[in-house]
């Protein structure tokens, strides 16, 4: 077809930002993540279908629970988490997240859980020139390596933008010497089962990364404001039954003494490639410890969330 320059240009929905100097705004890790669910069935919209769903196999016709009250709806709720009536409703439940402020090295843990559907934040055709960088607490409390971690982000971002600013070099190829370390988003969507399966993986403390396990404990939090009345179904302090089952026989990957959860075995110090449990890996100088406020945070809401389900539903007390 003929070039014809008198059509109007089309607006494009982002640029490269040619020619514009570099900002890098650096953060801790996990101040900076933000997970929120943004969309699920609503407690309601749960009550109006769960219970007849788990219970088709006897019913006369498909709607036939709508005498029970809304609490006894919601103890159906409840069985249904707890694996008391057809486990198959689980996959009628479909939960939207958004991740914010993670890198791209939290990224490759969360595109593994293959059930879930997922939209980027891309980087071949917008500019990366303004992004935040995200560092973990430990290299924020040892000053010189922060010190040379900002100054190796910058100085790849700065030539990421001279690269992209010859316009002789595709964004496409420049993006290539961007760190992982750049902060990105993700949506992530599944059925609660699924997402389930993701939190209970990711809250391992001795195998999984602390950016992992924060993701975990937000969209577990996020579910049980949701619908309380799943409040015990994760504890997010469970022992880690994968590191303790192969600390011991030289098949798994021994980074660190078991923490107080996960103290449940016999070992040798030198079993472990750290004599040190990872909450005492803070640095060289040591300092804040933001996984440590954030657990503590996590467990004062949940617990919180705990009393005020309890205080609720008789079934929980009496669990």
């Amino acid at each position: 077809m003929p070039i014809n320059n008198d059509l109007p240009v089309v607006k494009l929905p982002t640029g490269l930002g040619f020619n514009e100097p570099i900002k890098t705004e650096f953060h801790d890790h996990l101040d900076s993540i933000k997970t929120k669910l943004v969309s699920s069935p609503s407690i309601e919209e749960l009550r109006n279908y769960i219970p007849d769903f788990c219970t088709a196999t006897w019913a006369e016709q498909p709607f036939n629970k709508g005498s029970l009250s809304d609490y006894e709806k919601d103890k159906m709720i409840w069985m249904l988490f707890n694996g008391k009536l057809l486990p198959t409703a689980f996959e009628t439940i479909n939960c939207t997240f958004t991740i914010e402020g993670v890198d791209t090295q939290f990224v490759t843990h969360l595109i593994r859980h293959r059930a879930f559907s997922f939209s980027a934040q891309c980087t071949g055709d917008r500019s990366q020139r303004n992004d935040d960088a995200v560092v973990p607490h430990a290299i924020i409390n040892s000053p010189e390596m922060y010190e040379r971690y900002k100054q190796l982000v910058n100085d790849s971002k700065q030539l990421y933008a001279d690269m992209v600013d010859t316009k002789d070099i595709s964004v496409m190829d420049a993006r290539h010497i961007l760190p992982k370390c750049l902060s990105t988003f993700y949506w992530a969507r599944g059925n609660i089962r699924d997402v389930m399966a993701f939190i209970k993986t990711r809250i391992d403390k001795q195998i999984q990364p602390t950016e992992d396990n924060v993701v975990a404990y937000y969209m577990w939090l996020e579910l049980v404001r949701a619908y309380p009345m799943i409040v015990d179904c994760i504890d997010i302090h469970t022992p880690a039954r994968y590191y303790i089952s192969t600390a011991r026989t030289g098949t798994g990957t021994n980074l660190y003494w078991p923490d107080e959860d996960s103290d449940l075995f016999d070992y040798n110090e030198d079993d472990f490639l750290y004599q040190s449990t990872r909450e005492n890996l803070n640095g060289t100088e040591g300092g804040r410890n933001t996984f440590i406020e954030i657990i503590k945070s996590v467990d004062e809401e949940l617990a919180q969330l705990r009393r005020e389900a309890h205080e609720r539903y008789d079934f929980l007390r009496d669990k």
